[in-house]
């Protein structure tokens, strides 16, 4: 099963982004679900991104895809 993770890059500039957007305290921010769960509990599956946020498959898949080609978010393989 396939986790993704944030990259060093992407956990920088998350961090960065919520400390500019002055919401430090906020459990989630909106529309950056996906990055928040990651930054908070590292490496998952869609599943369990999905499971905590009240996304569906589709939607977890479709922004994580989305985010790879950015830096942000880094696809995991098992070896």
């Amino acid at each position: 099963m396939e986790r993704y993770t944030l990259s060093y890059e992407g956990r920088a500039r998350f961090k960065r982004t919520k400390i500019r957007q002055n919401i430090e305290e906020m459990d989630k921010m909106e529309g950056f679900e996906v990055l928040d769960y990651l930054y908070e509990h590292g490496a998952a599956t869609v599943e369990e991104i999905g499971s905590h946020t009240g996304l569906t498959y589709d939607q977890v898949a479709h922004k994580l895809e989305s985010l790879v080609p950015w830096g942000y978010i880094e696809r995991l393989t098992e070896l």
